[in-house]
């Protein structure tokens, strides 16, 4: 019995020190892991700095820049649908008023949409400062530079809480616009109708600039602010795929619209063969 026991217990030490000499390896290897990235310096991650529109000017100047949209909640707004839709089709009715859109055509309504959607605008600015003071190629040295030395850069990101609104109408051609929920005013216009083929397909810069300005004063009496159609900063002929005689005119304008103290909002105004777009 006593011999059993001694075999029993060298063969328990024989197994603790197989088992050792299997594991030590690998816990080694973590205490040895765990030391060194201790001592690594880890930069602060910090979260990006949100920002609300705070008003109508605020929305304006946040569609004229890049930007995406995300689903909203519902319960993120008082306002029903019925109301969108009802600004939006007092909205038109402007647009007709001042010959934005042509009263002569077909605008009975036949169906909508609304959504409620979340307008955001991301933006760098680790080195926008460096960029916009330098010439081209220096500005892209510069960014290299950034991008392969400093540390990570931060991001602003602004949003506007905004309302989809889809009008559609008998003649098959349809609306969008987009409306400050803040607010209650239309801030987009994108606009396919039959007008915006005729237009384009006439091939007169007079009958654009004409267009332009009607959509100045649009804008002025819509946001209660001076408005000035500027000069178009592109303008593109080229030839109908179906019409080979008939000019295609595609043209981009700036609404520039001034605030009590100066500032200035400048919301593009792009007309094309397919659609119009206000912002």
């Amino acid at each position: 019995m006593k011999k059993f026991l001694i075999t029993c217990f060298y063969l328990s030490v024989t197994l603790a020190v197989c088992a050792a000499g299997f594991l030590l390896p690998s816990a080694l290897n973590n205490y040895q892991d765990r030391q060194i990235f201790a001592k690594i310096e880890h930069p602060a991650i910090e979260p990006p700095e949100l920002t609300y529109s705070s008003s109508l000017y605020d929305t304006l100047r946040l569609f004229t820049r890049a930007h995406y949209f995300v689903e909203y909640p519902s319960t993120g707004s008082k306002r029903t649908e019925e109301e969108i839709y009802t600004i939006a089709s007092e909205s038109i009715r402007l647009l007709q008023k001042y010959n934005v859109i042509s009263s002569d055509l077909n605008y009975d309504i036949t169906n909508y949409t609304t959504s409620l959607q979340l307008a955001v605008v991301a933006e760098r600015n680790d080195y926008t400062d460096l960029v916009n003071d330098q010439p081209y190629s220096s500005a892209v040295d510069a960014e290299t530079s950034t991008q392969d030395h400093s540390e990570p850069s931060s991001v602003d990101i602004t949003t506007a809480v905004v309302w989809s609104c889809s009008i559609y109408f008998d003649s098959g051609y349809w609306i969008d616009i987009w409306i400050d929920d803040q607010s209650g005013k239309a801030v987009s216009f994108s606009m396919f109708i039959e007008q915006i083929q005729e237009l384009a397909s006439s091939g007169n810069r007079d009958i654009l600039d004409t267009f332009a300005n009607a959509a100045a004063k649009f804008a002025e009496h819509y946001y209660e602010l001076p408005a000035t159609a500027l000069e178009p900063s592109f303008v593109h002929s080229f030839s109908s795929l179906f019409e080979k005689d008939a000019g295609i005119i595609e043209a981009y304008y700036t609404i520039q619209l001034k605030e009590e103290n100066g500032t200035l909002i400048r919301i593009p105004f792009k007309i094309r063969p397919e659609c119009m777009i206000l912002n």
